[in-house]
């Protein structure tokens, strides 16, 4: 049994906890547990083991953060409200108000799936953050439950690995980063690398341990080396440690960056931590004429905190051996906060509070969206925005630092500084350069916003903001300030687009009207005409929907030339290339994403009422689209390196490779590769057919 994987038993936990409670609070602790195992008695997981060293294994992964005794007790008793005859009213009367809500908090999540239809994640996404913004401690508990799911993961069948796993990368793993749970979050993200990937993580895995193990002594020796000129120059009290970094994040550096095992540079790490931010500096000059530091690679994360409140200096050196090492650098308050996140607020040894500020302010922004979005929908998209920022830095002209997500424009900043600033933004000066509110920031630059009262938010501004609270706040404006003038512009652009189509209004069945609104949600026409001035609605849906007949439509097919600068985005379920049958959906985040007409994502978006076009496609042959093929091939030395001479050949590239065994003697390559339109897939297809070792050549 692994070293994660072990049971831990009532006497493991109550050590730990000896460590930092009082003993009153372990032996309610304790009690907790008797309630827990009578309550779990005759009930087993599906690995066959016993139901109650599950939640005493979340209560130990929240131990080793220090979480309080609330909380500690709450893991202990988190599935009796769900699957045992214990009822709230009975932990309330046993363990008080407060562990009996975070218990109740728990039990709420435990059904929530966001693997389903979209309109169902959607809600359950607000419902879980409803619960994060109650007591952030329901949260906390349910990353430990999800993380001790995640560890016992090889009992449950390959399809619901996959399915948890996915789900895990896409919501628990971004939040855990979002609340700096940075244990948590590494372990989440390892874990769901492993199981969705297996044979890339088991590559890797194995790459590191030999790579580190050929060089373990000359690591050593680096942190000798660190050790000794820091003291001689006047910082004793050091404390430095090393590793090596895990799978999942030289993946994502491989991938991102489309390096090679071997270019991943910072493939070792060490962590000193300094008594305060003047030694951390003092620390990095010293460091730096140790070893050479590579260019363009320091990162200041002191003077620039990240948005969860992680504090750190990054260099990346030039180390003996032709060894690129990273070190991090940080006071032990900063590294604090790294540690325990979130957590560090419940902290028994401490008055830390930055994290628990950072992480209530983003609640609270999200709480006021959540009130501001008309739909469940609508929430997910834009907080999904805010768990996955590329943070951009630029300043105030009082020189403030203020962060940004990447991709932010001016008017994203001006609401950024205040609502009502936002509000009447009329242009901005960057580097005393004025520019247009629609003007992109980059780090490091300083925006002055210039005001008018005359200046007031309107539809098109939502085309120019990404962040969630600049489009809920112009939203927000418009339907407060603006409801008639919307509603008349939302009548005015149906009206003409129906005239054009030649259709008389006055013939519209109202069933046709009912089913119309049912299908886009709206209550009435007036509502239906603000979104369209909001343009939440297309038109050209409005229109597809009043000409349907049962399950025969007049589709009005809009013509789409070339998909550069637009926002267009393509599914990566069917890879849609030019020459295909496509149609697309329209989403608040992404724009228009296109799908193939025959992908079953389309159908079932189409059969839940989401607002979709059919698509004209035709581009010139300058643009490059991604697309998915399956290659069956004899194993063979030499034949991948056959296969991407033949695609480059033929002026394509590979942007992506999966190989999957079939049997001792078949492999399948899944390749994603750049195509011009079906025509050059088709040659392309052809030409790999021909190889003496291809066996199949089939689009995915």
């Amino acid at each position: 049994m692994s070293k994660n994987n072990q049971r831990i038993l009532i006497s493991d936990l109550c050590s730990v906890l000896d460590g930092y409670m009082s003993p009153s609070q372990v032996k309610g602790v304790y009690q907790a547990y008797i309630v827990a195992a009578t309550a779990h008695d005759g009930q087993y997981r599906k690995s066959g083991e016993a139901y109650v060293f599950h939640p005493l294994s979340v209560a130990m992964i929240l131990a080793k953060l220090q979480l309080d005794c609330c909380c500690i007790t709450a893991a202990i008793l988190h599935d009796c409200i769900e699957d045992t005859s214990v009822t709230y009213e009975e932990i309330k009367h046993d363990f008080g108000q407060e562990i009996a809500h975070i218990v109740e908090g728990v039990s709420k999540l435990t059904n929530l799936e966001f693997h389903t239809n979209i309109d169902k994640q959607a809600q359950n996404f607000r419902k879980l953050f409803l619960a994060m913004s109650d007591d952030m401690r329901v949260m906390i508990i349910k990353l430990a439950d999800r993380l001790h799911n995640m560890r016992t993961l090889s009992s449950m069948k390959r399809d619901k690995q996959l399915s948890i796993a996915k789900e895990t990368a896409e919501i628990h793993a971004p939040i855990a980063r979002r609340l700096g749970l940075n244990s948590i979050r590494i372990e989440l993200d390892n874990l769901c690398f492993k199981a969705i990937y297996p044979f890339r993580y088991g590559v890797l895995a194995n790459q590191i341990k030999k790579q580190y193990g050929n060089r373990s002594k000359v690591v050593s020796n680096i942190q000798v080396q660190l050790s000794k000129r820091l003291v001689q120059e006047g910082l004793p009290e050091v404390d430095i440690s090393g590793r090596h970094k895990q799978p999942c994040s030289i993946y994502k550096k491989m991938k991102n960056k489309g390096l090679k095992f071997a270019q991943v540079l910072d493939m070792y790490a060490f962590r000193v931590i300094v008594k305060d931010v003047a030694q951390c500096y003092q620390a990095l000059g010293i460091i730096h004429n140790l070893y050479k530091p590579l260019p363009g690679k320091f990162k200041d994360y002191v003077a620039l905190p990240k948005s969860n409140g992680y504090q750190s200096l990054h260099t990346i050196l030039f180390g003996p051996n032709k060894i690129f090492i990273e070190v991090q650098i940080r006071s032990e308050d900063m590294h604090f906060v790294s540690e325990y996140g979130i957590a560090a607020h419940w902290h028994y040894k401490s008055d830390t509070k930055n994290n628990a500020e950072l992480a209530s302010n983003w609640l609270g922004s999200l709480l006021d969206i959540q009130r501001n979005s008309d739909t469940s929908l609508e929430f997910l998209e834009e907080t999904k925005n805010d768990l996955f920022p590329s943070e951009v830095f630029v300043f105030t002209p009082d020189g403030d630092i203020m962060q940004l997500p990447y991709g932010a424009t001016v008017l994203d900043f001006a609401y950024m500084v205040h609502t009502s600033v936002g509000d009447h933004t009329l242009k901005a000066k960057i580097d005393q350069v004025s520019l247009p509110i629609s003007t992109i920031l980059k780090s490091g630059q300083t925006v002055e916003i210039i005001t008018s009262k005359h200046t007031n938010p309107n539809p098109s501004w939502l085309n120019m903001a990404i962040t969630a609270k600049a489009k809920h706040s112009i939203k927000a404006y418009l339907k407060a300030q603006s409801a008639a003038e919307l509603i008349q512009l939302g009548k005015y652009l149906l009206s003409n687009a129906v005239n054009y189509m030649g259709i008389e209004v006055d013939a519209i069945e109202a069933n046709k009207w009912k089913n119309c609104l049912d299908e886009l949600n709206c209550d009435s026409k007036e509502t239906m005409y603000m979104r369209i001035g909001l343009s939440e609605i297309l038109v050209s849906v409005v229109l597809n929907k009043l000409q349907c007949e049962g399950e025969h439509c007049v589709i009005q097919r809009i013509k789409i030339d070339n998909t550069r600068d637009k926002a267009i985005s393509f599914a990566h379920c069917c890879y849609p290339i030019p020459g295909d049958s496509v149609a697309g959906i329209l989403t608040i985040s992404k724009g228009m994403v296109m799908h193939r007409t025959d992908c079953a994502n389309l159908i079932h978006a189409k059969n839940k009422h989401a607002q979709w076009l059919s698509i004209d496609w035709q581009t010139n042959e300058s643009e490059y689209f991604e697309v998915k093929i399956i290659i069956d091939v004899v194993n063979r030395r030499g034949s991948l390196a056959s296969i991407a001479s033949t695609v480059s050949k033929l002026g394509s590239n590979i942007e992506d490779i999966e190989v999957q065994e079939k049997d001792n003697s078949i492999k399948s390559l899944a390749l994603v590769i750049s195509v011009t339109n079906t025509n050059h897939l088709q040659i392309i297809s052809r030409n790999l057919s021909a190889l003496a070792f291809v066996r199949e050549v089939y689009r995915a």
